[in-house]
Order: C-alpha cells, then structure tokens, then sequence
C-alpha cells in the first residue's frame, strides 16, 4: 500500500511536493511536455495526398488481390477504402492495413466474380483530401480451359 500511495507524489506522508526526487520528476515530465508541443508545432500541417497510388490489378479467382498505396498529409488523415463507391467494411474478406508511416494496404483474399470492380482509397484529414482509384480484374477459369492446358502438355511430350 505505501507504494501505491508514494507513487502518486501527492498523498505521500514521508515526502513533499517540493522534495528533490519530486522535483526532479515533475520537472522532466515539464521538459517532456514542453518538447512533445514544440516538435507539434514544428510539423506542418498538410492535406493528404499520395506518394505511391494503387494500381490496377489482374487476378485469378481463387486468389487473393493486394492494392498498397502510400499516403502523405498531417494531421494524419483517415483513410476509407471503396468499391464501386461503396464504402467497405473490414472484415476476412477485405483487410485493411495502415500503419504510421502512411503505408496502406486492401487485401482481399479468395477473389471471385463479385470482387470485380473498381476500388478507391480516400484520405481525409481538417486540411482537404485525396483519392487514388485502381481496378481489379478477375479472371474466372471456365469449364474447359483446364482440360485444353493438359493437352497441350501432352502435345509438347
């Protein structure tokens, strides 16, 4: 218990608020406080925009499809994935990373038919935003293509 109560610096009977050890604590978290608010106010402020677009991606289904795009902009900006500009939810089907550095990813994994379509990352922060738009084209294998691929290997022999 006396721990508890010396840890908060204001309860304690066996110290002061203007002791050394106290001192010197709420000093440099004054002098962590000041920095934290001067590298603030260093970074300027920008509306996003994007360093690395999505690109158009052709998969076959079954697979999985992978748009990665790089966003810029402080404050950071929220970022909203689309297809066919309906806003998508995460979910096993559709993953979204992101990650400090801007890095942000769609991943949509056992692509079918459905999966078809245009898809869009915006940016949004109190500055402006930003969208990159890229398509995904499925290639479906149809009855047929398979069987045509194994005489042609044994054609080849």
């Amino acid at each position: 218990m006396a721990m508890i109560s010396g840890l908060s610096g204001r309860k304690s009977s066996t110290g002061s608020p203007t002791s050394p050890i106290n001192a010197e604590k709420l000093e440099s978290e004054d002098v962590s406080q000041a920095f934290l608010e001067a590298v603030a106010e260093e970074k300027p402020h920008v509306k996003p925009y994007f360093s690395k677009t999505i690109r158009d991606l052709e998969v076959v289904e079954g697979s999985a499809a992978r748009f990665d795009c790089k966003i810029e902009g402080y404050p950071d900006p929220e970022v909203v994935w689309f297809k066919d500009d309906q806003s998508i939810r995460e979910s096993r089907h559709f993953q979204i990373d992101y990650d400090e550095d801007g890095n942000c990813s769609l991943i949509i994994s056992d692509v079918c038919g459905d999966d078809d379509a245009k898809y869009t990352c915006k940016a949004v922060n109190s500055l402006g935003e930003a969208t990159c738009t890229a398509e995904l084209i499925v290639e479906t294998m149809e009855e047929g293509e398979g069987e045509e691929g194994g005489e042609e290997e044994e054609e080849e022999e």
